[in-house]
C-alpha cells in the first residue's frame, strides 16, 4: 500500500480517536450543579469541574451576545469579551465564583439601550398561534443555579426592538424562493491564522457555533439528544487537542448531531476533506470512480476505457480499508438525517477519502468472487440536454441543466406528446416551481414555513408559502398539460428539489416514484468560524401543507421503486424504466 495514503488515513483514525476519547457523558443541566434538597443547607460553595464552568460561560455569553444593545449595535467585540472570560473561569473553582464574574460582565457593558423602542414587525403582527417558540431559556431565570444577581441581569434582556442590525452578530434577510426570512452572520471573524493550540480560540468556535445553532437552528425537536449534552462531551475535546484536525472533528461531531442534510464544515465550498489532510481525488464533491449505493452496498455505477472495475462491482475494500469499517468510523462527524441514507449520502465522499491519490487498490466483489484491481482516475461524464424527447414520444426535463429561458421551449415541445418524466434525482441549482402552472388548476398553500422572529432568539413565525396555477400565467404561455407526469425523486433530491417535487406533485396527472427524498428543506445560513472555517445548515423552518414533517423525514413517493446492483451491473436505469412504463400503461 501506499505509505503516504496509508500515513494520511492513519493520521485521521487517530484524531478521530482521540476526540472519541474525550467524550465521555457528564451529564447537562442548565446550570451544571444539582440543587440540594429542600432541607439540606448549603454551608459553603461547592467545587464545579472545569467542563461544567465553561459551560455556563458559553450559555451566558451566548444568550447576552444575540440580545445586549452593546453587541446588537456593535459597541463591543463579542469575540474580544469571551477570549478575556475563558481564562478567568478556568481559574475559579465553584459554580458562585463563576456566577459573580459574569455578574461583574454583565454590569461592565453598560445600560440596556437599544436607541428605539420599535417592535419587530414579524413578530408584533404574528398571532399567538403564529408564534413558534423553539429554544427554551428558562434557564435565564434561575435564580438557584445562576444566583440572583446574574439572573436578575439576564431578566433585563426581554423583547428585541426593530434595531439597525448591520454591526449586530447576526442580521435577517428575506429569501424570496423559500418565501423565508433566514439569519445572515456576516459579522463573524473567521481568524484564518488561527493558532490550533490556542485553547481560548479553540473554545470561541465552539462556543459561536453551539450559540449560533441553539437560537436558529429551528430543528432542535427533531434532535435525538438534548443539545446541551454536546457541550459536556465537546469542551472536554476541544481542551484535549492542540492541532487542526482535533479542532476540525470535533466542529463535525456538533454538526453532526444536527442530523441535517444541509449541514457542513466547509472552508469557503470545499468539503471536509480538504480541511483535515485529506486528498481529494477530483474536482468537487465528485469521486474517483462513479459510485452508488445499491441494497445497502457501494456500488460501481460507471467506468472507463482503462479502468478495470466494472458496474455492478461492489467496492469491500479500498487500499485496505474496509468501505463499512470506514463508513461507521465517520458516521459520528457526518450529518445525516436517516441512518439508512449514510452510505449512499457520502458514497463520492467516503470513497474519494479512502482513495487518497491519482490509483488505489480497489478488491471488488464480482459475480461471487472477490477480485482486487489498481485502478486510476476516471474522468467525469458529459453535459446533460436540459431537455429532450425520448422513444415512444416521452418528454425528459433534466434538472440539473434547466434554466429559466428553457421552461417555454420545452414545454411547447412536449405539448403533443403522450408524458413527461422530470428527473428530480438530479440537483437542481434553479428552481422549478415555475413548472407547477402547467400541471395544476389553482393557487393554493404548499408549504407551512416559520422563520427565525428578530425579536426573541429561539423563536419562530409561521407563514404560508403557496404555488400553482394562477389565471395570469396564460399571458405567458402556460397551458394545462393533461398526459401523465412523472417526478423521479431519491434521497438526493433535496431542499429546492423537493420544493419542486412537492408543488408539481399537486398536479392530479403527476406522480412521484423513486425513493424518499433527502429531508432537508428550506434556506440555509453560513455561519464563520475561527480557522477560516465555515458551517452551514437549514435555516428556516418547513412543513408539508397537511402538517407532515418533511425535516430529516423527506417526501414519500407515491410508487416507490429502488435500484438494484443487478439492474446496476446491466446498464439499466431502473427508475427511469419504471417512469416510462407507467406513462406507458398507467402502472
Amino acid at each position: 500500500m501506499n505509505t503516504t495514503r496509508e500515513t494520511r488515513w492513519t493520521r485521521l483514525l487517530a484524531a478521530v480517536l482521540a476526540v472519541c476519547l474525550v467524550l465521555p457523558l457528564i451529564g447537562c443541566k442548565a446550570g451544571g450543579e444539582v440543587p440540594p434538597a429542600p432541607d439540606q443547607a448549603v454551608l459553603e460553595p461547592q467545587p464545579v469541574t472545569e467542563t461544567e464552568r465553561l459551560k455556563r460561560l458559553c450559555k451566558v455569553w451566548g444568550y447576552v451576545k444575540y440580545t445586549h444593545p452593546v453587541f446588537l449595535l456593535g459597541e463591543r467585540d463579542w469575540d474580544e469579551e469571551l477570549l478575556e472570560l475563558i481564562p478567568q473561569v478556568r481559574e475559579l473553582e465553584t459554580d458562585q465564583e463563576v456566577n459573580e464574574l459574569l455578574h461583574e460582565w454583565f454590569v461592565s457593558l453598560g445600560e440596556i439601550d437599544y436607541g428605539t423602542t420599535k417592535p419587530v414587525a414579524l413578530w408584533a403582527e404574528a398571532s399567538k398561534e403564529d408564534r413558534l417558540v423553539i429554544t427554551d431559556t428558562s434557564w435565564t431565570r434561575d435564580a438557584a443555579c445562576l444566583g440572583e444577581d446574574l439572573a436578575g441581569d439576564l431578566g433585563q434582556l426581554g423583547e428585541i426592538p426593530d434595531v439597525r442590525r448591520t454591526a449586530a452578530p447576526v442580521r435577517f434577510d428575506r429569501n424570496s424562493l423559500f418565501q423565508v426570512t433566514y439569519p445572515i452572520f456576516s459579522k463573524e471573524q473567521s481568524y484564518p491564522d488561527m493558532d490550533y493550540s490556542d485553547s481560548g480560540y479553540r473554545l470561541l468556535g465552539l462556543f459561536r457555533m453551539w450559540n449560533a445553532l441553539e437560537y436558529y437552528f429551528p430543528y432542535h425537536d427533531l434532535l435525538e439528544r438534548d443539545w446541551d449534552d454536546c457541550l459536556d462531551e465537546l469542551i472536554p475535546a476541544m481542551l484535549e487537542g492542540d492541532d487542526q484536525p482535533s479542532y476540525g472533528v470535533t466542529l463535525m461531531a456538533l454538526s453532526a448531531g444536527l442530523h441535517d442534510n444541509h449541514a457542513a464544515i466547509a472552508t469557503g465550498h470545499q468539503l471536509e476533506m480538504a480541511l483535515y489532510g485529506l486528498a481529494a481525488a477530483s474536482s468537487g464533491s465528485a469521486g474517483p470512480i462513479p459510485v452508488t449505493e445499491a441494497e445497502g452496498k457501494l456500488v460501481v455505477s460507471g467506468t472507463a476505457e482503462d479502468c478495470p472495475l466494472e458496474p455492478g462491482d461492489v467496492i469491500l475494500r479500498v487500499n485496505g480499508a474496509d468501505v463499512e469499517e470506514v463508513a461507521q468510523q465517520m458516521k459520528p462527524y457526518l450529518p445525516c438525517a436517516r441512518d439508512e441514507m449514510f452510505l449512499s449520502r457520502y458514497a463520492d465522499y467516503i470513497l474519494a477519502m479512502m482513495w487518497g491519490g491519482q490509483e488505489a487498490e480497489v478488491t471488488v466483489l464480482r459475480d461471487g468472487r472477490e477480485e482486487t484491481f489498481v485502478c486510476g482516475i476516471v474522468s467525469g461524464g458529459s453535459a446533460l440536454e436540459p431537455y429532450l424527447l425520448l422513444e415512444g414520444n416521452i418528454g425528459l426535463i433534466n434538472p440539473e441543466a434547466i434554466r429559466d429561458e428553457h421552461y417555454g421551449p420545452a414545454m411547447e415541445l412536449f405539448r403533443e406528446t403522450d408524458g413527461l418524466v422530470i428527473d428530480l434525482r438530479q440537483y437542481n441549482f434553479y428552481a422549478l416551481d415555475g413548472l407547477s402552472s402547467y400541471f395544476t388548476t389553482e393557487h393554493a398553500p404548499v408549504f407551512l414555513n416559520a422563520s427565525p422572529s428578530g425579536a426573541v432568539p429561539g423563536t419562530y413565525v409561521k407563514t404560508v408559502k403557496s404555488d400553482g396555477y394562477r389565471p395570469e400565467d396564460a399571458q405567458r404561455g402556460v397551458y394545462h398539460y393533461d398526459k401523465p407526469v412523472v417526478v423521479l425523486v431519491n434521497e438526493h433530491t433535496q431542499s429546492a428539489g423537493e420544493s419542486a417535487a412537492w408543488t408539481i406533485g399537486k398536479g392530479e396527472k403527476v406522480v412521484l416514484m423513486g425513493q424518499n427524498t433527502s429531508g432537508a428543506f428550506s434556506r440555509v445560513a453560513w455561519l464563520p468560524l475561527p480557522g477560516n472555517l465555515e458551517v452551514q445548515f437549514t435555516a428556516a423552518r418547513a412543513e408539508l401543507d397537511d402538517g407532515s414533517q418533511l425535516q430529516r423525514v423527506g417526501i414519500t413517493p407515491d410508487i416507490p421503486v429502488s435500484r438494484t446492483i443487478q439492474g446496476i451491473k446491466e446498464g439499466r436505469d431502473e427508475l427511469m424504466e419504471a417512469a416510462i412504463a407507467y406513462i406507458r400503461t398507467g402502472k
